[in-house]
Parts: structure tokens; C-alpha cells; sequence
């Protein structure tokens, strides 16, 4: 009989074990959501830092009611779109990648590649062999009669 116990408080103490790794990560993953989404919003009192790090009242109960949506299984989506609507898309750390939202996006990446051919383009003007200067200062032969003469004119 004792060994049925013993046995069977092994079974139950795996059980529940496994039952908390399998929720563990769960709630793991809610905490972390929440505080993703409360990073992704700025404090509306101020607009100077995100609800996570900001001590103000509002941003207290906007960090409790994030969490409370998540716990209540709202997506990411869903929320950001419920402060959006309740405060404009200022309440965003970073903007939407949507209309003329996109440029901000974009024209980092324009400006590097166009940077970077720009020194490219430098470097090959810079390493191309310049002009000789004894070419550059030979003269032009329809002119180079009427010099001859006026330095022997000097001479004379």
C-alpha cells in the first residue's frame, strides 16, 4: 500500500510540475506582452517617455488596463488600435509603416544607398589618373609660332 502511495505522490507531484511548466510560459508570455505594448505607447500627459518608464497617474492606469487586456486575451493589435483611437497615433513610439508614415522608413535606407555611391563614386574620380601637367601646360600650336617670335622680339 505504501508503495501505491508513494508512486502515486510521485505521479501527482509530476503532474502538477508539468502542468506549471506548460502555464508558466504562458503567463511569461502575457507579462511580456503587456510590457511590450506599454513600452509602444507614450505617456499623454507629457508626450516625453514611454508608459513603462513614465510616473505619472495616467500612465499608471494605462500600464493596469494593457494589463488588464491582455489577461482578458486581447492581441497586440487590438489594443494599440483602442489607444490609438482614444488618443491619435502621437500615443505610438514609433509610427505606423502606413500612408506618409512609410517615409520614415524608407528614406534612411535612401540616403545610405545614395551615401554610399556617393563615396563610391569619389573614390573612383580620386583614383583615376589625372592629366599630365606638362599636357595641361603645352602650348597650342597656332599660338606657339607667334610666342616663339615674341621672345625673340624680347631678345633682340
Amino acid at each position: 500500500m505504501t508503495k501505491y502511495l508513494s508512486e502515486s505522490g510521485v505521479c501527482a507531484a509530476s503532474g502538477l510540475l508539468l502542468m506549471a511548466l506548460l502555464f508558466l510560459p504562458a503567463g511569461m508570455q502575457a507579462a511580456d506582452l503587456a510590457r511590450e505594448i506599454q513600452d509602444s505607447l507614450v505617456a499623454p500627459c507629457c508626450w516625453s517617455q514611454p508608459v513603462s518608464q513614465h510616473d505619472s497617474e495616467i500612465a499608471h492606469q494605462i500600464r493596469h488596463e494593457v494589463s488588464e487586456m491582455v489577461s482578458a486575451g486581447k492581441s497586440r493589435d487590438e489594443i494599440l488600435n483602442f489607444y490609438v483611437a482614444a488618443y491619435g497615433e502621437r500615443i505610438l513610439v514609433a509610427p505606423r509603416a502606413t500612408g506618409f508614415n512609410l517615409l520614415a522608413y524608407i528614406l534612411p535606407w535612401v540616403a545610405l544607398i545614395a551615401g554610399v555611391w556617393f563615396v563610391v563614386a569619389l573614390l573612383k574620380k580620386m583614383r583615376s589618373p589625372a592629366s599630365s601637367p606638362v599636357a595641361a601646360a603645352a602650348p597650342d600650336s597656332r599660338y606657339s609660332s607667334l610666342v616663339e617670335k615674341e621672345i625673340k622680339d624680347l631678345d633682340d
